[in-house]
């Protein structure tokens, strides 16, 4: 494998997120009461009293269920794929409630590209980031993600955007730092809200008609409950515009969308948290940090968004960073590993995607029919792990150590729970 290949394996990481490092997490933090929501199925109240419709509409929407995407958030000859939820990378220990739609020039200047509403909707929520979010070198941006209600149970949002446009830009006004607004704006579909450059456009869909996906502790995710009615991307999408976007994924196995629940009770597999992290959303201090650090305490092993078939290991604090590897000979998988498994070492390296079909570097740019994620050789540390408990493990690193070199656990190992 040449240098050169990693090189541009480290380009595509960068492509992959772009901008998205730097997105808000915490983006329906709110003072009030209500994001302490239930997990509770939606479709069991009325449509204007679940507590999703007091949290995000404030009671003043209408209907209920899913509506159609007539559009695309942005002109498909502008497009150079669409990735699927899930990517774990940098400060995106956890795989990812969002996708991302890439502009065919990448590295193109602010404001760039058009972005629009796909259904007639409301705005209900937008927000304001005003430096980028991450462990690389902080840096001022200004960016704009917006809430948009469909009906009572069926939202979608936007991020990244680096400008807001016309009667949007009017009515939200301006909004500085890391603060939000709540506000009812409505939008038509195919309207322009907004424009993207240098960046993706972070996009999910959340339906809370479903029922919720399951997780080993739904209370690690007490402040982002919505992560648990995530939606298929494409589903809603009239035709053509749905196979035009199917045309464009950079993931080939179903579900085309990606998935972001890999919890088994009992296994490895899934999302962990080190004990006494606050879950999900970090301790305060760890969020009053200069990065806003929440995801200090997050662990996902679990597998890759594009490339299924090969096992990610995820981690907030890898000598002071989040990282990510996968893992060297792609075993034992984490989904056969439970308490009686006993202790478990993965050699942890670095891999860059390639056509399985020619073994060529691939930069996540379709049409492909093999997307493969491939591991190098060169180990760079040592990850021991131990399931004590059905939702606790115990677990230690060892960077710079082959699975030869680590004996057993030292005074350093911590403790991660559900």
């Amino acid at each position: 494998m040449t240098r050169l290949w990693w090189i541009i394996a480290s380009v595509v990481a960068l492509l992959l997120v772009g901008g998205s490092l730097l997105v808000w997490e915490n983006k329906h933090s709110s003072s009030s009461d209500d994001n302490q929501v239930k997990t509770e199925k939606v479709s069991q109240n009325p449509a204007k009293n679940n507590p999703y419709a007091n949290q995000y509409s404030r009671g003043k929407c209408q209907g209920s269920g899913p509506v159609e995407f007539t559009h695309s958030p942005m002109k498909l000859e502008d497009i150079a794929t669409v990735q699927p939820y899930g990517i774990m990378v940098g400060a995106h220990v956890i795989p990812t409630d969002h996708g991302y739609f890439a502009p065919k020039i990448f590295n193109s200047p602010r404001d760039a590209y058009p972005v629009y509403a796909i259904a007639d909707g409301y705005i209900v929520n937008a927000s304001h980031r005003s430096q980028s979010v991450g462990d690389g070198p902080i840096k001022a941006h200004d960016e704009y993600q917006l809430q948009v209600e469909y009906t009572c149970t069926f939202y979608s949002y936007y991020d990244l955007l680096t400008s807001l446009v016309g009667d949007v830009a009017e009515k939200i006004g301006k909004i500085e730092g890391f603060n939000s607004k709540q506000v009812r704006i409505p939008i038509k579909a195919g309207q322009e809200i907004g424009r993207i450059g240098g960046q993706t456009v972070d996009f999910g869909v959340w339906n809370f008609e479903l029922e919720p996906a399951h997780v080993a502790n739904p209370a690690s995710y007490k402040d982002h409950i919505d992560r648990l009615y995530l939606d298929d991307m494409y589903k809603y999408f009239a035709e053509p515009v749905k196979s035009q976007l199917l045309a464009l994924s950079a993931r080939v196995v179903e579900p085309k969308s990606g998935t972001i629940h890999y919890d088994i009770d009992g296994k490895l597999i899934g999302n962990w948290f080190r004990e006494g992290s606050n879950g999900f959303s970090g301790l305060a201090e760890k969020q009053a940090e200069a990065g806003n650090r929440y995801w200090d305490g997050h662990l996902t092993v679990a597998y890759d968004y594009v490339d299924p078939s090969t096992i990610k290991f995820s981690i907030g604090n890898y000598e002071g960073e989040a990282t990510q590897f996968a893992v060297k000979g792609n075993a034992p998988d984490p989904k056969d590993i439970g308490v009686e498994t006993g202790l478990i070492k993965y050699e942890l390296v670095q891999a860059g995607y390639i056509n399985g079909d020619t073994g060529q570097p691939w930069m996540l740019a379709p049409p492909i029919a093999n997307p493969k994620l491939k591991a190098n050789n060169q180990v760079r540390g040592t990850v021991l792990i131990q399931m004590t408990e059905a939702k606790k493990l115990k677990l230690e690193l060892f960077p710079g150590e082959t699975a030869s070199q680590v004996i057993g656990f030292t005074d350093k190992a911590q403790i991660y729970s559900r």
